[in-house]
């Protein structure tokens, strides 16, 4: 990649962080390093999944398909137990596809621009956990509610 690209691309997203719609100090957002506060640390949590789901397609999906199971949890009245089940799966899918996100962009900025196979490798990988933690997700989806649909629907299981 040509360095007028790169600058270019980086004083975009220098543009687009300044224009956040949240107010916070400007010192939050210019100072890299550790952050000293238990507010700044939620601030920087809520940006970065802010973020995600404006840059990210799957995030949202993601999100959606998990309102979509909290609905159908209420209305087919899912137990304590289960609720545990899917809200754990629904967070570890989200975290999931939260970490590859992240992981992307570090390799990205490490790759500079370059193809680098081990590069691949590891979005591929990060991509594989999305996909594990998914799978294992519908998996519950499909323990908790595939009876309870049984027993409202009886003629599905002819």
């Amino acid at each position: 990649m040509p360095k007028s690209s790169t600058l270019e691309s980086t004083n975009t997203l220098r543009k687009s962080a300044q224009a956040e719609p949240f107010v916070f100090p400007p010192a939050w957002r210019l100072r890299t390093g550790r952050t000293t506060s238990m507010i700044e640390s939620f601030y920087h949590a809520i940006v970065g999944i802010g973020t995600g789901l404006k840059e990210q397609r799957n995030l949202r999906i993601h999100f959606c398909l998990s309102f979509i199971v909290i609905g159908a949890g209420f209305a087919l009245r899912v137990d304590t137990v289960s609720w545990l089940a899917l809200v754990l799966s629904m967070g570890l899918v989200i975290g999931a596809e939260l970490l590859n996100t992240a992981i992307e962009h570090v390799v990205d900025l490490s790759a500079g621009g370059q193809y680098h196979l081990a590069a691949q490798k590891a979005k591929d990988s990060a991509a594989a956990a999305v996909l594990v933690a998914a799978l294992c997700a519908t998996a519950i989806g499909l323990i908790v509610f595939l009876p309870r649909l049984c027993s409202l629907f009886p003629g599905l299981t002819r």
